[in-house]
């Protein structure tokens, strides 16, 4: 696991993470290197990503053409499993699928991510609470 800069949230590393993951099927040499191009030539370091996830999908595209879209889909699938999201969504037909870039999943995920950290905190307070009352009964 690499170290994360102090700075970076909880989601963002879990971010990092699974672009880390995704881009390690080039190999760690590729890794390195795909990082310092980023870095260089698009003024994006590593630690940035995150925040500049936009530029990020640009920048990738412009280094891959049309093969970023699996990059993605790679990070997607990691993001999705490292922090278990179920989402349902609603349409007019079972065939129509959401038309999200992948800002917009990068967004929705972050959202879950931290709603749900919300929910696990009050209800550790509820437990909590519950196990002191049934102590002093």
């Amino acid at each position: 696991m690499t170290k994360q800069p102090v700075d970076c949230s909880e989601f963002d590393s879990v971010l990092l993470e699974a672009i880390d993951e995704a881009l390690s099927v080039y190999g760690e040499s590729t890794k390195s290197a795909l990082y310092e191009y980023l870095a260089k030539a698009f003024r994006l370091p590593k630690r940035r990503i995150p925040t500049r996830i936009d530029e990020f999908s640009r920048a990738l595209e412009e280094l891959f053409g049309s093969g970023s879209k699996s990059l993605e889909i790679l990070v997607m699938m990691n993001l999705h499993s490292r922090i278990g999201v179920v989402w349902e969504w609603k349409a007019s037909s079972p065939w129509v699928l959401p038309d999200l870039t992948f800002k917009d999943y990068v967004s929705y995920a972050k959202k879950y991510f931290e709603d749900a950290r919300k929910y696990e905190e009050k209800m550790s307070f509820v437990i909590s609470e519950n196990e002191a009352l049934k102590m002093y009964r």
